[in-house]
């Protein structure tokens, strides 16, 4: 059965546009054309993991193993496919575009729910130990 904690979800995703938000502020006083790339970025990654999270979490409900696998393959296509449209439209209406700090943003933002899983990890218990008895 599918079930975890959802605040912790919500704060991750918040975290993820919150951090978007800082990084085109500050790179605005070096530049407006990296901040506008690195927001771009920033707000591509956010976005696509946010939908992720809303098409996978939404319904939280028991489901059996069968429906979650469906729902996370769906959920990943939808990503990737939003991911693509976004960049797609990044490319062709930014200019002038940065294309290594729009990258950077994309990726660093991208990495934020594994730099969280550590912050947010409640679980003292050693799972396998917990799993073997």
């Amino acid at each position: 059965m599918l079930k975890t904690g959802t605040t912790q979800i919500k704060k991750i995703v918040f975290i993820q546009f919150v951090t978007s938000l800082m990084a085109g502020v500050i790179c605005w006083f070096i530049s407006q054309s990296i901040a506008i790339s690195v927001f771009s970025g920033a707000m591509i990654a956010s976005l696509s993991n946010a939908y992720f999270a809303w098409k996978v979490f939404s319904g939280q409900k028991e489901q059996r193993s069968s429906e979650i696998l469906t729902t996370c393959y769906g959920a990943e296509v939808g990503k990737i496919i939003l991911t693509v449209m976004l960049f797609v439209a990044a490319f062709s209406t930014i200019k002038p575009l940065n294309v290594v700090a729009l990258m950077s943003a994309y990726l660093f933002i991208t990495m934020i729910p594994v730099l969280a899983s550590f912050v947010f990890n409640d679980d003292n218990t050693n799972r396998r130990e917990k799993n073997v008895e």
